[in-house]
């Protein structure tokens, strides 16, 4: 643990020293329709770029203030501080696309394993635990252990280009406080009225996986194609919140094309004696409610592919959209807000981004089609 407290000190001394630049044009917002804009802070981006990552995905800063940055294509998680120097990278594990940790220093990542049955090696969605504290922080020395995976009845099977045919994936991981997490999970089969592949998955801090009998743990939302709001289809990220002011509220994003609502915050209401207990989405029920030209902009068609969403110390909403290469940002009612920048605002600066970090007011992007990793400072101060 020493060795932890060290870095984190000489990290907050060094990124101190960053060079902050190239202050963005926010005369325009992303090409997008849908919403009203609202708020006047801006973004500088803060220099050096760090480059040379492999195709980055998922990216978290942890309780630790580290980041931890994966990389599917290399089979890997990558540690880096806050001042940009890499600490180590992990062990082998596959594939890894999704990635939290709890507060216990163990990371937990959304990954594949590849098991035999007979003589064939079959591929399935797996999670593994990376137990940082008990090795002092050195993550090559830590062992990647697979504490959970699907059976091997739900292969994943993917065509030549990468698309998924069938068989079940695990496309993201967030924590709660109380060190339990949830998992989404994503397949083509939805004919299961009891376990369908699309599905949010809720694990305690033991790794075991809570029965769905517990509706005030475990989502239980409607599977497959739909644009109701509590339709989970396609899931891509999800995110929690660190205030008991939300308890286990989480938001996900999802690419489904046929998504009337693909960012959606959860809450859960206990229900009363009238009313049975139910998962309801927290900005509207009913879009109906509000004016026609008053609809919050992230209950429009605003997305096109959403990737990676995380939310602020102020529980405003952040929202990397890999096909408009724009980050978008809404406060807690859904409205678009000023800072959200694009290929209109910046032109090239963002190509297929894919994940979404915060801490300090610092706005952590991996910029995926570039192989680095961006950071964005917010500030009111700018004249």
């Amino acid at each position: 643990m020493r060795t932890a407290i060290l870095i984190l000190i000489c990290a907050a001394f060094l990124f101190g020293c960053n060079e902050k630049s190239k202050l963005f044009n926010l005369d325009s917002l992303p090409t997008a329709s849908g919403g009203h804009a609202t708020g006047d802070t801006s973004y500088i981006q803060l220099k050096p770029v760090w480059n040379g990552f492999d195709k980055p995905g998922a990216i978290k800063i942890g309780f630790d203030y580290i980041l931890y940055v994966t990389e599917p294509d290399s089979n890997r998680i990558q540690m880096v501080d806050l001042a940009g120097n890499r600490l180590g990278h992990s062990r082998y594990v596959k594939h890894p696309i999704g990635i939290a940790e709890d507060r216990r220093f163990n990371l937990i990542i959304a990954c594949e394993y590849d098991t035999v049955i007979g003589t064939q090696i079959v591929t399935v969605a797996a999670i593994a635990k990376i137990r940082l504290f008990e090795y002092q922080h050195v993550i090559s020395d830590a062992p990647v252990e697979i504490v959970a995976h699907e059976s091997p009845r739900n292969q994943i099977v993917r065509d030549a280009s990468g698309g998924l045919i069938s068989g079940r994936i695990y496309t993201g991981v967030a924590v709660l406080p109380d060190n339990s997490y949830y998992v989404t999970r994503y397949g083509n089969d939805n004919s299961s009225p009891v376990d369908p592949d699309n599905k949010v998955l809720h694990f305690d801090k033991n790794d075991d996986e809570y029965s769905s009998d517990y509706i005030d743990l475990v989502p239980n939302l409607t599977a497959g194609g739909g644009t109701g709001f509590v339709v989970i289809n396609q899931v891509s990220s999800i995110t929690t919140f660190n205030t008991k002011q939300y308890g286990s509220d989480f938001i996900i994003t999802q690419v489904d094309p046929q998504s009337s609502y693909k960012v959606k915050w959860f809450s859960f209401d206990p229900g009363n004696e009238l009313r049975a207990p139910e998962w309801q989405s927290r900005l509207s029920l009913d879009p109906s409610t509000y004016a026609s030209d008053q609809l919050p902009a992230i209950l429009t068609n605003i997305f096109v592919s959403p990737m990676a969403v995380m939310v602020d110390d102020r529980s405003n909403i952040y929202v990397v959209d890999s096909r408009l290469d724009s980050l978008m940002k809404f406060d807690q009612n859904g409205n678009l807000s000023h800072e959200s920048f694009g290929p209109v605002k910046a032109p090239g600066e963002l190509l297929q981004p894919s994940g979404l970090t915060y801490y300090n007011k610092i706005v952590y992007i991996s910029d995926t089609g570039h192989d680095r990793i961006l950071r964005y400072e917010l500030s009111t101060d700018f004249r």
